[in-house]
């Protein structure tokens, strides 16, 4: 039988052969047979992390995980930043970086349901004590009991280890969960007292941030014995911004005074940052009330009135809490012109400038030391260009008055002064017939502020730094308060006391009194000696006291 004879092969079948393996060519590059890779077993412990909540992770640490820097490898853009708390593969621990009673500046502080925890492995080691830090932020009394109750407990405040906090609120982040950690970006203000004293002038500025401005300015100042810096009013490095205040435990009208100067105050001196109410944090507090999550404040500025009066200065001293923010700073050199009010000096400027105030910083570089200057340091500072006397009458006011044959002498007795001394300047305000603008705007002029004691005073913070800037507070015979002559010696200014025709000033004499509140120290008869007074201008501005 004959054999087949083959087909020739012709242009058609080639083109389809050639379309046939290109096609099975390319098939093949995109699809490869999928080939099982050899396991590779590695002599290691292996973590078991459980499901996500409810049932909390317990993540251990352990030394045996593979650390070869090509597993895992993410590849990165630019800089390498540090990781978002709630990926971060460890909770970072709580420090502080400053303290003094009732003033603590947290790193890395936690809450959870209302109570603060602070994550450390060695807490009794590297923190003071609970009570010195907060408190149950109750309203103050006078009786054994309520000191008592605003003790704090765990409640108000707890540690964790790093271990105890990832068992919390911790996850697997190799897995890519997140801890239920939410951070809080930026620095924080967080103020833990109720409404009794936020709602005063005085307690809000002059004594609460007052002392949160020496604290955080101070904290982040370097140290100097530099006699040189006592006397700066700047410009010096600014601290950190200030991004949140917190008032935790008041609400939206429980930290604005009746005036208004509060609010006033706040937007001026802090016009960027944000402000929190009781409001704003309970609903915080309810978001993690399950306490299976946290808020992360990698900044914190604790403040707690209760705590200051549990350090010796507030509590047996001043009776000011900023005390113990600005003698902590103090003893530290970490206070920038302290004889001159240095570190006030931008929360000055900045209030001075919203209300259509000239700012100008004295020049003493060309001051001439007096032989009559007897005050330490005062030769260093300069001379106003015009002494301007500021009496603020309270005459319209229901309490702490003067007689009203006080009140005309006192008047009579200065008009003379200036006419004798032609230079001088007089003003007589009744502050509740000014705008805010006006009554600062005086403020910024004033040599010497005179008043009975009251809210007007708080003013002062406002005074320009000269060498003979005096506060005179008049007071009924035998009564006697901290308030401004504190926060007058903290900004190097000198104060006295005025008791009808009698003086006292610390260093002097008998020095200032004692604290006392006698029958007569809230009425409307106190007696003033106006040639008195007017003679403790003159001599005050002419060196002899």
């Amino acid at each position: 039988m004959p054999m087949p004879v083959a087909r020739a092969l012709t242009r058609r079948d080639a083109v389809l052969l050639l379309l046939g393996a290109s096609i099975m060519h390319i098939f093949s590059l995109f699809f490869p047979q999928e080939i099982t890779p050899q396991e590779i077993l590695i002599d290691a412990a292996r973590e078991v992390y459980p499901p996500d909540p409810p049932e909390p992770v317990y993540i251990t640490q352990t030394t045996t995980l593979v650390t070869t820097t090509t597993l895992n490898a993410q590849p990165t853009a630019g800089p390498i930043s540090p990781a978002p708390i709630d990926l971060s593969l460890e909770i970072p621990e709580t420090e502080i970086i400053s303290w003094a009673p009732g003033f603590t500046l947290f790193k890395n502080l936690y809450m959870s349901n209302g109570t603060f925890f602070v994550v450390s492995n060695t807490p009794s080691a590297d923190f003071p004590e609970v009570r010195m830090m907060t408190s149950n932020p109750m309203e103050a009394k006078a009786s054994e009991e309520n000191i008592r109750m605003r003790e704090p407990t765990r409640y108000h405040m707890d540690f964790l280890t790093p271990v105890g906090a990832a068992r919390l609120w911790g996850a697997d982040v190799r897995q890519g969960r997140s801890h239920r950690i939410l951070s809080v970006d930026g620095n924080t203000i967080l103020v833990n007292e109720p409404t009794q004293f936020l709602r005063h002038y005085y307690h809000l500025v002059a004594e609460l941030f007052f002392g949160v401005q020496a604290f955080w300015h101070g904290a982040f100042t370097t140290p100097s014995d530099d006699p040189d810096r006592e006397y700066s009013l700047g410009p010096h490095p600014a601290p950190p911004p200030i991004h949140r205040i917190i008032f935790a435990r008041s609400n939206a009208d429980g930290w604005r005074d009746s005036p208004g100067f509060n609010a006033y105050f706040m937007r001026a001196a802090f016009p960027a940052t944000t402000i929190e109410v009781e409001e704003d944090w309970e609903d915080r507090v309810t978001i993690t009330s399950t306490r299976d999550r946290a808020w992360h404040f990698p900044m914190l500025l604790l403040t707690d009135r209760s705590a200051s009066f549990r350090g010796e200065i507030c509590g047996s001293q001043t009776q000011r809490i900023a005390a113990e923010a600005f003698e902590a700073m103090h003893r530290k050199d970490q206070l920038v012109g302290i004889r001159v009010g240095g570190w006030w000096e931008p929360i000055r400027s900045a209030v001075l400038r919203f209300a259509g105030a000239p700012v100008e910083l004295p020049n003493n570089s060309e001051q001439v030391v007096h032989s009559s200057d007897v005050a330490e340091g005062d030769p260093r500072l300069p001379m106003p260009a015009k002494v301007v006397i500021t009496y603020v009458s309270r005459q319209s006011a229901g309490n702490r008055k003067l007689t009203e044959e006080s009140h005309q002498d006192l008047v009579e007795s200065l008009n003379k002064l200036v006419e004798r001394r032609s230079e001088w300047e007089l003003q007589i305000v009744e502050a509740e017939k000014l705008t805010k603008d006006e009554q600062l705007r005086i403020m910024a002029r004033t040599t010497v502020l005179l008043g009975v004691h009251g809210n007007g005073l708080t003013h002062l913070v406002m005074m320009p730094p000269t060498r003979i800037s005096t506060v005179i507070e008049i007071f009924y015979p035998g009564g006697f308060a901290h308030d401004y002559q504190w926060t007058t010696r903290a900004l190097g200014m000198k104060h006295f006391a005025v008791w009808n025709d009698t003086y006292r000033t610390e260093g002097v004499g008998e020095g200032k009194p004692r604290v006392d509140y006698p029958e007569g120290f809230q009425k409307d008869y106190i007696p003033a000696h106006g040639p008195s007074i007017s003679q403790l201008i003159e001599d005050r501005v002419d060196g002899r006291l």
